[in-house]
Formats: C-alpha cells, sequence, structure tokens
C-alpha cells in the first residue's frame, strides 16, 4: 500500500495479511488505513517528527499504536531510509 503525495509506503507481514483476511468485510477499511497511514506518518516524519505510535526502541525505529478508540493494535518498524512502515504485528478484537 502506497501514496503518491509523501512517497511512503506501508508492506504487512505475513501474519497481519492473514488477520485482515480473515475478515473480509473490513478489506477496504484496512486498505484505506494504511493507505492513510503511509501518507501521515510519512510526512511527519519528512518534517523531522516522529510518526504515529508510542516507542519500543531507543533508536526510534519500532513503535506500537493503538488505533483511537478501535480495538486494533499495530506494531511497526519504520524503515527511513527507504520511506517504508513495516507492519509487524496486528491485533484485533472484533
Amino acid at each position: 500500500m502506497t501514496t503518491a503525495k509523501s512517497g511512503w509506503t506501508v508492506f504487512c507481514s505475513e501474519s497481519v495479511c492473514e488477520v485482515m483476511e480473515s475478515m473480509p468485510s473490513l478489506r477496504e477499511f484496512f486498505v484505506e488505513f494504511f493507505c492513510d497511514f503511509a501518507a501521515k506518518a510519512g510526512t511527519a516524519v519528512n518534517l523531522g517528527h516522529a510518526p504515529p505510535g508510542k516507542p519500543q526502541d531507543d533508536t526510534g525505529v519500532a513503535y506500537s499504536l493503538l488505533l483511537g478508540r478501535s480495538e486494533i493494535f499495530i506494531e511497526y518498524v519504520m524503515m527511513a531510509d527507504i520511506k517504508e512502515f513495516f507492519v509487524t504485528r496486528m491485533l484485533c478484537r472484533w
């Protein structure tokens, strides 16, 4: 999933894709969310700010994020050199 505005992409691990595939009625929600995430988080990083979420390491590479009032939790790694967010884990309670 990518956005042309910021040039950042989101790549999901196989386990994250399995979670999304297990909820076909939410497929469009996930695609829109990750495209929006790439644009907004990428823009923040481009402007020198941290991406959303709580840092999970001292280097500012790994983050965790609870999505608003939803019951979706993701963990991701920011790879600034290639402008990619790699979503390593996603938990949903629906």
